[in-house]
């Protein structure tokens, strides 16, 4: 009888042992399952085009080779699956519906491993107002602030930190606060490519225009100066007044004089631009500016001339504190390196600005909060 609890204990000894043994074992297993299932659901009915970096895959009207093409697909573009057969896939993805030869696509399960190769990842601020760190730590350094809704291009992550760039600096925020996701992109419309080739081309040639313009008033400048040296002192007054004049005055063919400008005019028209695109390096208000530009030619509009930097529009007009500020003056940002953004405010402790993170690259004309960020200086250009 002793015999045979021992025999029972044992046994069930070993069979608690061989639980205990396995339990973790099954839990990574399901953990994996779950995390797989979970891709599994996220991807479902999803594919995304797998094309060299420098070339585009065609979307065609119907499930042919010599059918029209009607729009286009980058890499890592992701398309809802319509209808899949055997060689072309019927896709929907931004504003396009049409066919894409399936050796071109990468589908559902096989999405997540395909993305973590060649696929950018973005944070998307979660929070009113989340400070950047200089270093992945609390104790860091706070170089910048971002508001909520700017997305940022992930440069690196791990499970409580992102590395990301903004405005020109590179540093890090809490996962805390920010949603990291692929950047997936959509398709366009061929329409769609060539209003933006066509936008590309207006910016280039306003550009142009604009230097051409600068460089006729350098010569002016230049050649009244030489005049106004020739004259004595009533003439000498003439000259300087008039310099003082095109210190601020670049477009002939503005819309209003200067002497009836008035800020809450300048920041009523430069809100009619919310919604249009970020263009680095540009200066059109409707097909695209960065954040200078977008200053410069709003005041342009009204017949006073900015340059095209940030730092430099933070040398013009006169200082005025953030405590005192009025519609139309320029807040200016930055860190340590100096500064590298401006806006405009428009009042209700709000401005409006040239923004590359809305969602990065592409951005957009929007408003913001005007401390999103803590101002390095403000300066009033009227008055």
């Amino acid at each position: 009888m002793t015999i045979k609890k021992m025999r029972l204990s044992m046994a069930v000894v070993t069979l608690a042992g061989t639980v205990l043994a396995a339990t973790p074992v099954a839990a990574a297993e399901d953990t994996n399952k779950d995390a797989a299932k979970q891709s599994e659901t996220k991807y479902e009915n999803k594919a995304v085009a797998d094309v060299k970096s420098n070339t585009t895959l065609n979307i065609r009207k119907s499930a042919s080779t010599d059918s029209e093409i009607i729009g286009k697909m980058k890499k890592g573009n992701i398309a809802a699956v319509v209808e899949k057969g055997s060689e072309w896939t019927k896709v929907k993805s931004g504003n396009v519906t049409g066919y894409v030869k399936n050796d071109y696509l990468v589908f559902e399960n096989d999405i997540e491993e395909y993305a973590k190769e060649n696929v950018k990842q973005v944070a998307k601020v979660t929070t009113e107002t989340l400070r950047v760190r200089e270093k992945a730590s609390t104790d860091s350094d706070i170089i910048d602030l971002v508001s909520e809704g700017d997305t940022y291009t992930v440069k690196k992550a791990d499970d409580e930190w992102v590395q990301v760039k903004v405005d020109g600096e590179t540093g890090y925020v809490s996962k805390d606060y920010a949603e990291v996701d692929y950047s997936f992109g959509n398709a366009k419309s061929m329409a769609e490519i060539r209003a933006e080739q066509e936008a590309k081309e207006a910016a280039a040639a306003a550009a142009q225009a604009s230097s051409s313009s600068s460089s006729s008033s350098a010569s002016t400048t230049a050649s009244s100066t030489r005049s106004s040296s020739s004259r004595r002192s009533s003439s000498s007054s003439s000259s300087n007044s008039t310099t003082a004049r095109k210190r601020y005055s670049s477009s002939s063919s503005s819309s209003y004089s200067s002497g009836s400008t008035t800020g809450s005019r300048v920041a009523s028209y430069a809100r009619q631009f919310v919604g249009n695109p970020y263009v680095y390096g540009g200066s059109s208000l409707t097909n695209g500016a960065d954040c200078s530009g977008f200053t410069m030619s709003v005041y342009a509009h009204f017949g006073y001339g900015l340059p095209h930097s940030s730092s430099a529009q933070a040398g013009c007009g006169r200082a005025v504190s953030t405590s005192s500020l009025q519609p139309g003056d320029l807040l200016f940002y930055g860190s340590g390196s100096g500064i590298n953004h401006v806006a405009m405010y428009i009042g209700g402790g709000q401005v409006v600005h040239a923004s590359n993170s809305a969602p990065y690259p592409k951005g957009g004309i929007k408003i913001s909060s005007a401390f999103y960020r803590t101002p390095v200086c403000a300066r009033r250009i009227i008055g």
